[in-house]
């Protein structure tokens, strides 16, 4: 990102007036540009135009209010629509259902797992869950699920979304990240095994194709085994799964622009650095404090735009709320 420390500090600037009015000459000249530069830049950098930006930052954090038992029409007042009417419009135009359905979706959550008790102690989780539950953001994993679990949710979210019949690829794909990835863990204690697979999950739940998920699931095993090689890879399954595999361990070492003119895997590398970000950003509160900023940073600089261009609304959406969250 070119502009990477003008564009952090919109962020900024945009969250913590997120209630007040914003216009582009407004946003400009608080970066000290003119309208007309300032729209050019951000565009080119986010992937989406500044006012859509602001908008999409409204909805979400108006959906959090309205989440929080605030009543809708003072929530919109306070975000700048001037009707009920006007308010609903845009929010249902831009998630697929009227606000309303927040409210209840939180309390039908609420009620079924906590009883209507410990509300504060389980706020974030059974926000993060209407929000998913919602449509808003992509399906989540819930921590500390066995490993078997979420390989059947795996098989589950294949089955359902129809996205391939035969398994026994994705069974094999499984038991050699199973044995690779035995005895390493996270720094939530749980076994490495979880990232993979909710890797895997994440695509699943993106309609990915079979190549693309097996490749997810099987995508850090280079980097943690140095028992198994790119060509073992490629003669249990395919040189497709190979390469794809071998883009994704380098990534960050690559010039994004030139990653996107010459690799011929560019949207299933870019799938499963999405969905790979996507939950380390879910888990990055077992990451050190420090670490925190940098890695919101970087994701708000390389991941999100990238899931603006491939019109990833979901992803996007919920890699902004989560780096914002931790700068």
């Amino acid at each position: 990102m070119k502009y990477k420390d003008l564009i952090f500090n919109s962020f900024k600037y945009i969250e913590k007036n997120i209630k007040e009015v914003l216009t582009v000459d407004i946003i400009a000249g608080a970066m000290g540009y003119s309208p007309y530069h300032f729209s050019r830049i951000f565009k080119a950098e986010v992937g989406v135009s500044l006012m859509e930006y602001v908008k999409e930052r409204r909805l979400i954090n108006a959906s959090k209010d309205i989440f929080s038992g605030r009543r809708i029409l003072d929530v919109s007042t306070e975000y700048g629509y001037e009707t009920h009417s006007g308010f609903s419009k845009s929010f249902k135009k831009k998630f697929g259902f009227s606000p309303s359905i927040i409210h209840a979706i939180y309390l039908s959550i609420e009620f079924s797992e906590t009883g209507g008790n410990n509300y504060m102690e389980n706020s974030d989780e059974i926000e993060n869950r209407t929000l998913e539950k919602a449509n808003i953001f992509i399906k989540t994993t819930e921590d500390f699920i066995e490993p078997n679990v979420l390989y059947d949710k795996l098989i589950n979210n294949v089955i359902k979304n129809k996205l391939f019949k035969d398994i026994s690829r994705l069974d094999k794909a499984y038991n050699i990240a199973l044995n690779a990835h035995d005895g390493q863990f996270r720094k939530s204690g749980e076994p490495y095994i979880v990232h993979p697979l909710s890797v895997a999950i994440i695509l699943s739940e993106m309609g990915a194709e079979e190549t693309t998920i097996i490749a997810g699931l099987l995508h850090d095993i280079i980097e943690t085994d140095s028992s198994i090689t790119l060509e073992d890879i490629e003669k249990s399954f395919s040189k497709e799964i190979s390469d794809i595999i071998c883009e994704v361990s380098k990534f960050m070492n690559f010039n994004i622009e030139e990653f996107l003119k010459n690799s011929t895997n560019k949207d299933e590398v870019i799938l499963i650095k999405l969905a790979d970000r996507l939950h380390n950003m879910r888990t990055i509160k077992y990451m050190e404090p420090e670490r925190w900023t940098e890695k919101a940073k970087e994701t708000l600089e390389i991941f999100s735009p990238l899931a603006a261009k491939l019109r990833i609304s979901k992803i996007k959406a919920e890699l902004d709320d989560l780096s914002l969250k931790y700068m």
